[in-house]
């Protein structure tokens, strides 16, 4: 695993220190940042990427668009930013949803930094695949369908995310 040096930071999100990834994955005291995003078209359809095999959490499950570690120095915008166009070769301007302070697995805790985007014209997917299998635009009225037959959970943080984002998108008549 590529270890990286993300900011350290207290329950009220203020840096005060660094920590290594692998130490902040394994220590709940350590809390870290990262960023999510879930990235729509303009057909209202939402970019659900499957997490590679060798991926340590949710191994082969369908989550959100990308979702990655903030580094250190790094702004969470530019850090989801960074994580799609690494993952799937994608480029789309973040729009700002929410931050939440998350306990994973007991395993460690971190500022969530979760955005919407909207994708405006076509672009081809490069996928990276240590990170992704497979990647997949489904409408949002279909997740339930493919819920059923694919590792895609509707009671994931993921999809609360996805659901939030697809609300927006409505009600901003992007769709």
């Amino acid at each position: 695993m590529d270890d990286e040096l993300l900011d350290l930071v207290d329950e009220n999100d203020n840096i005060i220190g660094e920590v290594l990834k692998s130490h902040a994955n394994s220590d709940p005291k350590l809390i870290h940042r990262e960023a999510a995003i879930a990235v729509f078209n303009t057909k209202g359809e939402v970019l659900l990427q499957q997490r590679a095999l060798t991926k340590r959490n949710n191994p082969g499950a369908w989550k959100t668009t990308a979702a990655g570690h903030v580094g250190k120095g790094e702004d969470p915008k530019v850090a989801v930013k960074r994580e799609l166009n690494e993952e799937l070769g994608i480029t789309v301007e973040p729009h700002f949803m929410y931050k939440e302070l998350e306990d994973f697995k007991n395993l460690e805790r971190r500022f969530s930094y979760v955005y919407w985007g909207l994708l405006k014209e076509d672009q081809p997917l490069v996928l990276d695949k240590e990170e992704v299998m497979d990647a997949k635009w489904v409408t949002f009225e279909d997740l339930e369908e493919f819920s059923k037959h694919n590792d895609y959970s509707l009671e994931s943080g993921s999809h609360e995310m996805i659901t939030q984002a697809y609300a927006l998108i409505l009600d901003k008549r992007l769709v």
